[in-house]
């Protein structure tokens, strides 16, 4: 059985879509319900963004609960 959970509770961008998929990621930052925790400064482009794994799990309870980052009840 593949591993789904990561052991490390500090995640790359990479590892935030490998656990909630790239479009509902992108959402989730777009929309403020997630942000990196820290900016790390690379050689090369852009800085890397270091996310915390219980963001990752309160994105998720919301979800759950029915709502959906950047879409609004009516």
């Amino acid at each position: 059985m593949p591993k789904l959970l990561p052991n490390s509770r500090i995640l790359a961008l990479a590892d935030v879509y490998r656990l909630l998929g790239r479009q509902t990621a992108d959402d989730a930052i777009r929309s403020g319900w997630l942000k990196p925790r820290c900016l790390k400064d690379v050689p090369r482009g852009p800085q890397r963004r270091l996310f915390a794994l219980s963001d990752i799990h309160l994105v998720e309870e919301r979800i759950l609960a029915g709502e959906y980052p950047g879409q609004f009840e009516k």
